[in-house]
């Protein structure tokens, strides 16, 4: 839309001193003769925007207009492009590759190199397919698009759904999208690992009034119990990671206490295997009891075999 170049060329104006044509010609994928009625309106527009010729010219904006309007510094260009760096890894979109792409122009040239700090998201062969399949839905939301698949809930259990897809969410590396189900009338969350059979229809559906906040299930903390365990070092990194270096008490130079509070729920108990022969749970009360017997049908399974 001309009405977003026109700001988003002020935007970048802003930030620079001089800029080609050529340079927003390509930034905004127009053509120069495009950036120079631009450049007309603005000026029409009482914007003080000047150009000057020669090899070395471009567009600009008068300083007296810098002093006054210039918003963002170059650190929080740094900072909106470095989230976005990290966004574009876990979806793919050609708004936030356009938007990276305006920011970057906007930033002066010494600060045009590298970020200070940056995100990398890596996962597994599963990762890049839910990736695949969150930038479908993403399609689907912007256009408003039904769709239709196949649903297993956390027990198994198999449902068909349709559903106006509304809101991605990305939360503890996974991927959900939020939507008004038609079968339960009411919005719903759903993960998309289990999701199959996704068709996107032919149909269109008018956007319903609702706040994110809103449609977003509240979680139901479960009971915490008090678990100790006894760890070397090959695990700290792990714990620090996740609880913090305040449940670390040393035991002598080569092992340490660790003091948890934890859910006597399965997810608890996969993330003590995560820490495999090097912890163990030596006060577990309850927690530790349950454990042992979900350990043990585990150890059935391959039994025969050991």
């Amino acid at each position: 839309m001309k009405i977003e170049r026109l700001i988003s060329m002020i935007m970048i104006l802003l930030q620079r001193e001089l800029v080609s044509a050529a340079e927003l010609a390509k930034i905004f994928e127009v053509t120069t003769r495009t950036i120079y009625r631009d450049v007309e309106t603005l000026s029409m527009a009482n914007i003080p925007i000047f150009t000057v010729l020669g090899r070395d010219g471009g567009i600009g904006l008068m300083p007296t207009y810098k002093v006054d309007k210039k918003l963002l510094t170059s650190k929080d260009l740094q900072n909106i492009l470095t989230a976005l760096h990290g966004v574009e890894q876990l979806i793919q979109s050609p708004e936030i590759k356009s938007t990276m792409t305006k920011i970057r122009a906007m930033q002066t040239e010494q600060r045009n190199s590298e970020l200070d700090f940056s995100l990398h998201f890596t996962g597994w062969q599963g990762t890049e397919e839910l990736k695949a399949l969150a930038e479908s839905l993403q399609e689907a939301i912007r256009v408003h698009l039904i769709v239709k698949f196949d649903y297993y809930d956390a027990n198994g259990t198999h449902s068909s759904r349709k559903i106006e897809p509304y809101h991605l969410m990305y939360k503890g590396e996974r991927w959900y999208v939020h939507g008004y189900s038609y079968e339960r009338e009411d919005f719903r969350i759903f993960r998309l690992a289990r999701m199959s059979n996704l068709i996107f229809t032919n149909e269109t559906f008018n956007a319903r009034y609702y706040i994110v906040k809103d449609i977003i299930p509240k979680e139901k903390l479960p009971k915490f119990y008090p678990v100790r365990l006894k760890a070397n070092m090959r695990v700290r990194d792990i714990i620090i990671e996740r609880f913090g270096t305040s449940v670390i008490t040393p035991c002598d130079e080569t092992t340490y206490y660790i003091d948890l509070q934890l859910p006597n729920v399965e997810y608890a108990y996969r993330f003590i295997l995560q820490l495999g022969a090097n912890a163990e749970i030596i006060d577990g009360g309850l927690f530790e009891k349950d454990f042992r017997k979900y350990l043990a049908k585990i150890i059935n399974l391959y039994e025969p075999n050991l």
